[in-house]
């Protein structure tokens, strides 16, 4: 396999009917994600002492609103959906069965991840037996990107359900689980429920999301483009109703000490519970009703514009580059994290620390925003320059075959029905999910011995790796077949 992807020969090989703007959204919404945490991440760190991490987004309060452009992971569901309900109907009409379909999409994709988990692993317990707490903060954040692959696996093995619900009515999801997401929300915003309920919503929501997505290979009247920007303008005005009227925070992206805006019910004389967890609350863990609008209308851009988009990427250097951020999405999604981190430390050992200091609020802010994006701009260079280091290194990961990944399975459910397999199958599913969450929650920070607590709950990195071995391992044993 060669040093770099073959993007030119992959671009020229794409198929005349195959569907380019799902290709290009999913990428690109990848891409977004890579730059923006990037955008985001602020850090103070003085001399020989521990680095204190904060956000852009509570130094500068305005750019909160940014996030309803920059939340993009709405788009990644919602076309991962339309791939994915076109793959489970080809793989239906083949006669391939449920474990074996859930296998193949599962296969590629964590291949990658496995690969980076183990060398992460690793780094992580050097970096922690050689710096001690000092490294803690910046361990504590490689593994926040993995959430989504727990989600989306998540709601990739309900897909077959999913879809054959909206095939018998295209309304009945949304009318059923929309009001569900809006109960637990306002429980768990307004009237003092436990967190960890809300946790049903990170499911929902993104069910709901991928659900849309299903209505992309629909006729001329479930795609109409001016349906669409009725739905989409609908939404958002909503959303910003809830964000400027109620309790939920303007950001749709998690930042440190974000909280819930009480005084505004009180003035309405609305019973107001107390927050579930230390008094903070995201827009995004768990998703709120917010979040749902947003990606709603931000969904129905794409359908609005799937005309001029379609047009745009026949265009060969606009599909050169779409094709080459899909061969590399899952190694720019899986390093950039140590990118980002490795950018702050490189740049700290040659003593050009960001113009930072502690704010009011308890978090690293710019001293000057002229000083502070000058700076940027070296670390975005430092940046650019690792990711493509990783990914020259890693993309290959993506196809090449692992010795026991992707050997023929000689341990599995040979002798069991479809029944079975189908419930080991969610099994492994529901493991590697939970298993990806701890990640999001806890990183490798105290890697393998370090036990933290969210909501109450302990969560050890080591335990959210032995998940992701045993539930890949359900997955797997599932799909095996003796021919």
């Amino acid at each position: 396999m060669s040093l770099w992807p073959p993007v030119s020969a992959a671009a020229a090989s794409t198929p005349a009917d195959r569907d380019r703007v799902i290709d290009a959204v999913r990428g690109a919404s990848l891409v977004v994600v890579v730059f923006g945490h990037l955008l985001l991440a602020v850090v103070y760190w003085p001399e020989g002492e521990v680095p204190r991490l904060g956000s852009i987004l509570l130094a500068y309060p305005w750019t909160q609103a940014l996030t309803w452009v920059l939340q993009v992971m709405p788009l990644f569901f919602a076309f991962g959906g339309a791939a994915n309900a076109l793959s489970w109907e080809r793989a239906h009409a083949r006669g391939t069965g449920y474990s074996a379909w859930m296998w193949g999409r599962t296969q590629r994709l964590l291949r990658p991840v496995l690969v980076y988990l183990a060398i992460a692993a690793v780094a992580a317990w050097i970096a922690r037996e050689v710096w001690g707490e000092v490294a803690g903060p910046l361990l504590g954040q490689l593994g926040v990107q993995l959430w989504f692959l727990g989600v989306y696996l998540v709601t990739t093995a309900l897909l077959p359900v999913m879809l054959a619900w909206h095939r018998r009515s295209a309304a009945a999801a949304f009318v059923t689980l929309v009001p569900l997401v809006v109960v637990i929300n306002v429980g768990t915003t307004i009237l003092g429920w436990p967190l960890l309920l809300g946790m049903a919503n990170v499911v929902l929501v993104w069910l709901l999301l991928q659900q849309l997505g299903f209505f992309w290979s629909g006729g001329p009247r479930q795609s109409s483009p001016r349906r669409w920007a009725a739905i989409g303008s609908a939404s958002l005005a909503l959303g910003l109703l809830l964000v400027t009227w109620g309790p939920w925070p303007m950001s749709l992206i998690s930042i440190p000490g974000d909280r819930l805006d009480y005084e505004s019910l009180s003035l309405y004389g609305w019973a107001v519970g107390v927050p579930g967890y230390s008094g903070e609350y995201s827009n995004m863990f768990p998703p709120s009703i917010v979040l749902l609008l947003q990606g709603i209308a931000l969904v129905a851009v794409v359908f609005v514009l799937r005309r001029p988009l379609t047009v745009l990427l026949h265009r060969s250097r606009v599909w050169w580059t779409a094709t080459g951020m899909n061969l590399t999405a899952m190694s720019l999604y899986l390093w950039h994290v140590p990118a980002i981190m490795l950018a702050f430390v490189v740049l700290h050992l040659v003593g050009a620390d960001p113009p930072t200091e502690i704010g009011a609020a308890g978090y690293p802010v710019p001293v000057q925003a002229g000083e502070y994006f000058a700076w940027f701009a070296l670390l975005l260079a430092v940046f650019v320059l690792l990711l493509a280091a990783f990914v020259t290194v890693f993309w290959s990961t993506e196809f090449r075959p692992l010795p026991w990944w992707d050997s023929m399975p000689r341990l599995g459910l040979t002798g069991s029905g479809p029944g079975p397999r189908a419930v080991v199958t969610a099994l492994g599913t529901l493991v590697l999910g939970v298993s990806f969450l701890v990640f999001a929650i806890v990183g490798l920070r105290g890697f393998p011995t370090e036990t933290r607590y969210w909501s109450g709950v302990p969560v050890n990195a080591l335990w959210g790796l032995i998940g992701v071995v045993l539930g890949s391992v359900l997955l797997r044993m599932a799909a095996a077949r003796r021919d």
